[in-house]
């Protein structure tokens, strides 16, 4: 799950299928959710307290692995071709080869001597003749950038919009569906755990403030697809102190790898929005709480919790096995120091590249163990302790 900003060599799958596919996760962050999202979700709606909040629970992992496959293999390949035809207009027709120009990072766009560098090398790379798209715009590479700027801030805005729309959407649908088959407007963990008199009377006050809910909802989903426009309104300014050199020196945190792979800062800003609305939705404070616990917890596994762990097994492999998976390039700053980063699995060689692509694994087996089972059997044991607490006031 670590990624790192080395640049990226080609995986020999001739390795190993353990290799060639630690390293591939490895990079690819989306995918990589997904698969510790296929592990833990299964215990998730397992451990569902009824079969409506079954229901709700395996209609909101349904969104994640959309959001997971469709949009890096079907949305994005889609929206890319659309924005180089009709936004960046470079590309004659949909399926023309030279698309794949959208992929050119963010740090090539900055100017336009850079963004010449930037073509070239890409046309190495990908063995894409582009000369019919500078022929096009008469070689003014100024145009080229900013049509470019223009063609993936559309990605990038639709994608966060896409995103965060359908967690938070689903949240809300979640709740209508309920309140349509039961008439309940409680929480839904607690249908078979409580008379329905209790549960409506815990659900009163996120029935009053319902509207404000969803506006903020909203509001949020607003301000972090604003983010794609301040990335462009950064890249086009010719600034490079201040606010628009501080995007400019940072926008390919904003690249997708491979063109289609969301990577780990835009999708920790999406998680941190969608989780938000999860929260908003809530029912009751029990549920405000569990869906707190998840957001939090998931959200410190999925950007930290894996780095973790992935640095505490590869340094006792390094000391144990001999092997030479810690980056001991890497700068001496106060985070390295503490969780010591890795090298990328598909750079590393022999027993130390085997050994680290195992360590992924166990990584990612620990995370399921732990948030799979552990967090969804906490979030029951919370649920009981507030309706007893309930109880007790009520008496």
């Amino acid at each position: 799950m670590q990624v790192n900003n080395i640049k990226q060599a080609p995986i020999n799958f001739k390795n190993s299928g353990i290799v060639a596919a630690a390293s591939f996760l490895e990079e690819n962050v989306m995918l990589n959710k997904a698969m510790l999202d296929a592990s833990v979700d299964v215990p998730f709606v397992c451990l569902a307290n009824n079969k409506i909040e079954r229901k709700e629970r395996l209609r909101r992992v349904s969104v994640n692995y959309t959001l997971c496959f469709l949009s890096p293999f079907l949305t994005l390949p889609l929206t890319n071709r659309l924005a180089m035809k009709h936004i960046a207009k470079m590309t004659p027709k949909f399926m023309s080869k030279e698309a794949n120009l959208i992929q050119l990072s963010n740090k090539y766009l900055k100017n336009k001597e850079l963004t010449k560098e930037g073509i070239e090398l890409l046309s190495k790379e990908k063995g894409t003749d582009y000369s019919e798209i500078i022929k096009k715009f008469s070689g003014e590479y100024e145009k080229i950038r900013k049509n470019l700027i223009n063609a993936k801030n559309a990605v990038l805005s639709f994608d966060f919009l896409f995103s965060t729309g359908s967690v938070t959407g689903m949240a809300l649908l979640n709740n209508h569906l309920t309140k349509k088959t039961t008439n309940l407007d409680g929480y839904s963990a607690e249908f078979e755990l409580a008379d329905r008199e209790t549960v409506e009377k815990r659900a009163e006050k996120y029935k009053k403030t319902e509207p404000i809910r969803k506006g903020i909802t909203a509001g949020m989903i607003g301000t972090v697809t604003a983010l794609p426009l301040a990335i462009k309104k950064g890249l086009e300014s010719q600034k490079i102190n201040g606010l628009a050199g501080f995007i400019k020196k940072h926008a390919d945190k904003f690249d997708y790898t491979k063109g289609i792979f969301m990577k780990r800062l835009p999708l920790f800003l999406f998680a941190c929005v969608s989780q938000g609305g999860l929260g908003l939705a809530s029912r009751n404070s029990t549920e405000l709480k569990n869906n707190l616990l998840l957001s939090s917890s998931g959200i410190a596994i999925y950007f930290g919790g894996d780095i973790l762990i992935n640095s505490l097994l590869s340094r006792l492999s390094d000391k144990v096995l001999k092997t030479e998976i810690i980056d001991k390039t890497a700068p001496k700053t106060f985070i390295n120091k503490i969780i010591p980063p890795t090298i990328p699995i598909r750079q590393l060689k022999g027993k130390s590249q085997k050994i680290a692509a195992l360590n992924f694994f166990i990584n990612l087996a620990v995370l399921a163990v732990l948030y799979g089972f552990g967090i969804p059997k906490l979030m029951n044991k919370i649920i009981r302790k507030d309706l007893a607490k309930n109880g007790e006031n009520n008496n």
